[in-house]
């Protein structure tokens, strides 16, 4: 359940974050690609995605239903019956299929990649992924190593004496991938200029992923922050700690975890990018954490001084400060050895496995250890991003496919700012900037123009110095950075790694990206009829592009910047707006007594609003241009299609565990929401299903919301 995130979480979490759909060199290997393109469409061919798998199909619908009844079960009625969530899968829909989807993709490319290694340049993209494949599938070899491939680092926190050495323990994690631990400083683009970076103060990441850091609020003996606690002595008998003593290790351990998360935003604070910027001098900070020098964290980690810095979590500081102040240096060593062992059991001992199976059951429902195969495509889109996504897009995306979505793309685009015009709830001064935003929204497609090299990566036999020898070199990038203008490198955050079933938009840029890997059934389904695919990957795309306008991305300007742009009575007119998608989500039951979190989803739900908007609004242009496609296909008219195909696509199955994280931690409403709350504000959606006043499906005019 832990997932190593070191130098690459920082970026990630601070100004140039991204908006989730739904969190993104030389060309050596050329001919090994293609060969690889051959092998994997001999291998797709073999795997169709049909309506099992949410492809779109009438077979998933039960017309009997009325659809202003109840348009779920009217559009998906017949796959929730007929369909089981696999015992795998927490949930279960259109982003699982998709994933599994890319799972097999890269079941075949890797190893091609792997058998090729040998053949091509050193520091190519199939060598790089290739041997990193290998070194991770060599189980008897990492079985052999137990965790000696870490012993230095250990050793390095058996050193530590004083506050200084534990600074210097800090400052050095971010060279070899390690722990993120206490709190972070480091750059990203400052959110009030985003030509140039600014430096951060942030709280760390956790043992237990980020998702799931709710259970830390939980009493000591709640259920699930037992089982975490369970976990964590588990991991540290494989580890080779006598049982009592990994007991007490864990004990304390959730301990300082627990006190720290309570210093943090909450998950709706969070939501707010304003909660977030916080610029304050270097000294002022440092009163608030006088037991670690910053200073010296900086030098450790190879920054010159610095005068000013950004606080990324307003309330953490103190609270650490407290930590510290009360706890032994020996436990928070124990605390650091712990964490050591976390963050590379992913690349160690295959015994780890267990304590991670057993931890998912109690958090998700589920027991389940992905074949080591799927693992090793996961582990090397963390590390190696770019070289996966550069052998992947040669094997996985064709012409043809991104021209289409590419056009789709520019249909939403010009239907958005056509809308604005009709915008008459916003004054002209405001209308106007909203306008200049709208036309300078960048969106790119498949993958970058500009691979990170990787070149001069050594990648051998040992997946824990692999992982090692990628962090240095990252982080000796992100130095040279420091003191430079901001270049945007496209497809370097998770949320839009090439092999990323995503799609997200970046405040900092004012542009969005839509991978590779969502670019494929049953996302998109370029040979159907328009109204399926411009409502369902048109739908996504017509989201990111909301996220620019949603109740966080308004708050940036056409050029990236946090700053106000909004006339003071516009502003009021859009929280009255958004706060109709809060009310909404709150009496939505997602299970008996659990209700949907409107305050933590209003962004997406905006975005949801805007993307079957925005889709429809291109669709019906586009079937003007081509009158010859505006026909019904199996008794349904294209708006119908279109709205079936919106509400398809987030149709799933999910275990109770898994949703109430995702009510307690994550910006998304549960899916099944998704599938008919945002129709309930389209007008045409009410005209193509003859709902009416009345019908359990109408939603009042004055509760629908009318922003963009």
């Amino acid at each position: 359940m832990h997932t190593g995130e070191g130098r690459r979480s920082f970026a990630g979490t601070m100004g140039k974050t991204m908006t989730k759909c739904c969190g993104f060199i030389a060309f050596a290997a050329f001919s090994t690609a293609l060969t690889a393109t051959a092998t994997f469409a001999q291998h797709s061919a073999t795997a169709p995605v049909g309506p099992d798998e949410l492809a779109f199909s009438i077979e998933n619908m039960k017309p009997v239903v009325d659809p202003a009844e109840d348009f779920y079960a009217y559009a998906v009625g017949a796959w929730m019956d007929r369909v089981q969530r696999p015992a795998k899968d927490a949930s279960f829909g259109i982003f699982t299929v998709t994933r599994d989807k890319v799972t097999q993709q890269l079941g075949v490319i890797l190893p091609d990649a792997a058998d090729a290694a040998s053949d091509v340049p050193k520091g190519s993209p199939t060598q790089l992924v290739g041997d990193f494949y290998s070194a991770y599938m060599d189980t008897d070899a990492i079985d052999a190593a137990g965790i000696e491939p870490i012993r230095d680092e250990l050793d390095r926190i058996d050193a530590i004496q004083t506050m200084e050495d534990l600074v210097a323990f800090m400052g050095h994690q971010p060279e070899i991938d390690g722990v993120s631990m206490l709190l972070i400083m480091g750059h990203s683009v400052d959110p009030a200029d985003s030509t140039r970076y600014a430096m951060f103060v942030t709280s760390p990441s956790f043992g237990i992923q980020r998702q799931f850091e709710d259970i830390l609020n939980e009493p000591a003996d709640g259920p699930r922050k037992s089982a975490y606690r369970t976990y964590l002595a588990e991991m540290l008998m494989v580890a080779g700690y006598d049982p009592a003593e990994a007991k007490r290790v864990a004990g304390l351990s959730v301990e300082i975890e627990s006190t720290l998360h309570a210093g943090k935003l909450t998950p709706v604070e969070g939501a707010d990018p304003r909660a977030h910027y916080n610029p304050m001098s270097l000294a002022d900070v440092q009163a608030q954490i006088p037991q670690l020098d910053l200073s010296a964290l900086l030098e450790q980690s190879g920054y010159p001084p610095v005068d000013q810095v950004i606080l990324y979590e307003p309330r953490y500081l103190p609270a650490l400060s407290e930590l510290l102040e009360s706890r032994p240096l020996d436990e928070i060593k124990d605390y650091a050895r712990l964490r050591m062992v976390l963050e590379f059991s992913n690349v160690m001992s295959t015994e780890f496995e267990g304590p991670n199976e057993r931890l998912g059951e109690a958090l998700l429902g589920i027991a389940y250890t992905a074949p080591r195969a799927e693992r090793a495509a996961n582990l090397l889109a963390n590390t190696m991003a770019h070289p996966l996504g550069q052998v992947y897009l040669a094997a996985a995306l064709d012409d043809g496919t991104r021209a289409t979505a590419e056009d789709m793309i520019d249909r939403i685009e010009a239907a958005f700012i056509a809308r604005l015009p009709s915008r008459d709830w916003l004054s002209e001064e405001t209308r106007a900037q909203a306008l200049a935003k709208a036309e300078a929204v960048t969106a790119d497609v498949g993958g970058p123009e500009d691979w990170i090299d990787f070149s001069g990566v050594d990648i051998g036999p040992d997946p824990v110095a692999n992982r090692m020898a990628v962090a240095a070199f990252l982080q000796d990038r992100s130095l040279a950075q420091w003191g430079k203008p901001v270049e945007h490198e496209g497809f370097n955050e998770e949320a839009t790694w090439p092999t990323t079933v995503n799609a997200a938009y970046t405040p900092s840029v004012n542009g969005f990206e839509v991978p590779a890997a969502i670019l494929q059934p049953p996302f998109f389904q370029a040979e159907l009829d328009a109204p399926v695919y411009f409502c369902r990957l048109g739908g996504i795309i017509g989201h990111e592009l909301t996220h620019g306008f949603d109740s966080g991305g308004r708050q940036y300007d056409a050029t990236g910047n946090l700053r106000d742009w909004w006339q003071p009575e516009d502003a009021t007119r859009f929280i009255a707006e958004a706060q109709k998608l809060v009310d909404q989500a709150n009496a939505y039951e997602v299970l008996p007594g659990l209700m949907a979190n409107g305050a933590l989803n209003v962004r997406e739900n905006m975005a949801d609003v805007g993307g079957i908007t925005l889709a429809h609004q291109a669709l019906r242009g586009y079937l003007e241009e081509h009158p010859e496609e505006n026909v019904e296909i199996d008794g349904l008219t294209p708006d119908q299609r279109c709205f079936i195909a919106w509400a398809q696509m987030w149709a799933s199955k999910d275990t109770d565990q898994y949703l109430r994280i995702i009510v307690a931690s994550n910006g998304h409403p549960p899916t099944p929401y998704r599938s008919v709350a945002p129709l309930q504000h389209v007008p045409a959606f009410y005209e193509a299903f003859d709902i009416q006043e009345g019908d359990p499906m109408w939603l009042p005019p004055d509760r629908r919301v009318n922003a963009w």
